[in-house]
């Protein structure tokens, strides 16, 4: 058996090059930190993923994704067990689709160029604390930093080998990359549609992208044994012709519930790692990089200004993203359970579409509407009406 050879020592380790990651390693780097973001796949690297980046997400970055962006969504069509739409639609662009792999890589490149280091290729098997240092150990190399941070996925190595509390739920999803004819794939330019009530459990989707569409469908785990099913019903519903699967996936988005732990000593998690995807929606770009943004400056004060421990962190994260996760599940409960009475309330009032767009660019959020409509006692007397 060969020996592990020892590495530089960094200032912090980032483990997971995905939206959480990249966007912590080009924050740190902005601050002069030295930073090594460590990827277990050769970038770039396809992802099993939507590619949907709200307007709120984008909003977040201080730079331009257009170059990486396959469209630009104005248009939501809303239909409920496969039957006629209700159509959403605004002047602003409510979502950007992307590729993984392509929209990674351009985050990892934003990093880079401000001096943090990527090595790709890299699988953790262990990670040990070892008084003032953390190391991480792939099949051949150990890293060594005072921080570690598990931006590394719905499967995090870092919370795994660290032991930080794993309290969470899981969404699953199958989606495929399909190939159209050109004259269909004109058809859903600028316009993405989400189905209720086709899946138990769940909803489906299609997302253009510039040569083809993205089309998935999404559930409960505990409902997920039929779910390849339900993702052939659905593509045969939508009557595009003749079509050709890419590439097709199956992945998990996880969901933290109350009390979930996203720090320990040495150690942070971010995005899905943390269980960080929004219940309700499935959604989990934005909060990957919000997270990563809240974990800078904790970083920071703990590196340059010497403050001991991390558990600002926690504080920020729950202030700022858990307390919606929490509004986002109870409202999630009833969706799943009663997903003709959602579609209702979108065909009752155009109110329900108003909060749903403000949701995606970012100018509410879901303790607002909750107000707005005087808590949960407001949404059952809507449901009531219908």
């Amino acid at each position: 058996m060969g020996f592990l050879r020892l590495e530089q020592s960094y200032d912090v380790i980032i483990v997971g090059a995905g939206p959480a990651g990249a966007t912590l390693a080009y924050e740190l780097a902005k601050r002069e930190i030295r930073v090594l973001l460590l990827e277990k796949e050769r970038l770039p690297r396809y992802k099993c993923c939507a590619g949907g980046v709200t307007s709120k997400a984008a909003k977040l970055l201080d730079f331009d994704i257009s170059q990486v962006v396959e469209d630009v969504i104005h248009k939501v069509s809303f239909t409920f067990n496969l039957g006629s739409p209700y159509l959403g639609q605004h002047s602003q662009p409510l979502i950007h689709t992307v590729m993984r792999d392509a929209f990674d890589h351009f985050l990892v490149k934003k990093a880079q160029q401000l001096g943090a280091m990527l090595i790709d290729g890299q699988k953790i098997t262990q990670i040990q604390v070892d008084g003032d240092w953390v190391e991480v150990s792939t099949a051949d190399r150990i890293f060594r930093s005072p921080l570690v941070v598990g931006a590394d996925g719905a499967n995090s190595a870092v919370a795994r080998e660290l032991g930080i509390g794993r309290d969470i739920k899981y969404l699953a999803a199958i989606e495929s990359e399909i190939v159209v004819p050109e004259q269909e794939l004109a058809k859903w330019k600028t316009r993405i549609q989400i189905d209720l009530g086709c899946i138990p459990g769940g909803y489906a989707w299609v997302f253009p992208k510039r040569d083809h569409l993205s089309i998935g469908v999404g559930c409960l785990s505990s409902r997920a044994r039929h779910l390849k099913h339900y993702h052939q019903k659905f593509l045969n519903s939508l009557n595009i012709g003749n079509y050709a699967i890419t590439r097709s996936g199956s992945h998990s988005i996880p969901t933290c519930t109350k009390g979930r732990l996203v720090w320990q000593n040495k150690a942070l998690l971010l995005g899905d790692a943390a269980g960080l995807a929004d219940p309700l929606t499935g959604e989990g770009i934005y909060n990957a990089i919000l997270s990563a943004q809240l974990a800078a400056p904790v970083i920071e004060d703990s590196l340059v200004r010497g403050k001991v421990g991390l558990q600002d962190y926690q504080e920020i994260v729950e202030r700022k993203i858990t307390s919606e996760l929490r509004m986002a599940r109870t409202l999630s409960k009833f969706f799943v359970r009663f997903p003709h009475l959602a579609f209702g309330m979108l065909n009752q009032s155009d109110g329900v579409w108003t909060a749903l767009r403000n949701l995606m660019l970012g100018e509410t959020g879901y303790a607002a509407i909750k107000r707005e409509v005087g808590g949960f006692k407001g949404i059952f007397l809507r449901l009531l009406r219908i």
